[in-house]
C-alpha cells in the first residue's frame, strides 16, 4: 500500500505594493480631473519609464512640476546678466540668492530627497550670487570714479 501524502497548495502570490505615488484625495472637481488623466496616462507610461512615475517625487506630485516650473526663475536670472549693473535690485537678488541656498539645503533633507529641487534652487542662488557681485562691483566702481573726481584740481581760469 503506497502512501501519497497530500501536499498543500502553493502560497498564494504576495499582493502587489501599494502605490507610492497615489492620485490625489480630495474631493473637489479640480481633484476629479486631474485623477482623471491621471488614470488615463497611466495606460500609456512604458515599463521602463514606469520607476519614475511611481516616484514618490514623480510626475505625479507637485514634487516634480514644482522645480520643473521654477526653473523660469533660473531664465530670468540668466537674462538678467545683459542688464546694465546699475539696474540691479541688491535686495532681491539678495532675497533670492538666500531662499536659492535655504532651499537647496531643504530639499536634501526632506523625504523624499528630491535632486531636481536641489538643482534649480542651487542654479537660483548662484545665478543671484553672481548678480550680487556685478551689483558690488558696480558700487566699487562708482566709488573710485567719485574719489578721482574729487581729487582732481578743478581747472582755473
Amino acid at each position: 500500500m503506497s502512501s501519497t501524502a497530500v501536499q498543500p497548495p502553493p502560497p498564494a502570490p504576495a499582493p502587489p505594493p501599494p502605490s507610492s505615488a497615489a492620485t490625489a484625495a480630495g474631493k473637489g472637481i479640480h481633484t476629479k480631473i486631474y485623477n482623471g488623466m491621471i488614470g488615463a496616462c497611466d495606460k500609456f507610461v512604458p515599463a521602463k519609464m514606469r520607476p519614475l512615475w511611481m516616484h514618490p517625487a514623480g510626475p505625479k506630485t507637485i514634487f516634480f512640476w514644482a522645480p520643473i516650473f521654477k526653473w523660469g526663475l533660473v531664465a530670468a536670472g540668466l537674462s538678467d546678466l545683459a542688464r546694465p549693473a546699475d539696474t540691479i535690485s541688491v535686495s532681491a537678488c539678495g532675497a533670492l540668492a538666500a531662499t536659492g541656498i535655504i532651499w537647496s539645503r531643504y530639499s536634501l533633507v526632506i523625504i523624499p530627497k528630491n535632486y531636481s529641487l536641489f538643482a534649480v534652487n542651487l542654479f537660483v542662488g548662484l545665478t543671484q550670487l553672481v548678480q550680487l557681485g556685478r551689483a558690488y562691483n558696480y558700487q566699487l566702481e562708482q566709488e573710485k570714479l567719485k574719489k578721482e573726481q574729487s581729487e582732481k584740481p578743478a581747472i582755473t581760469q
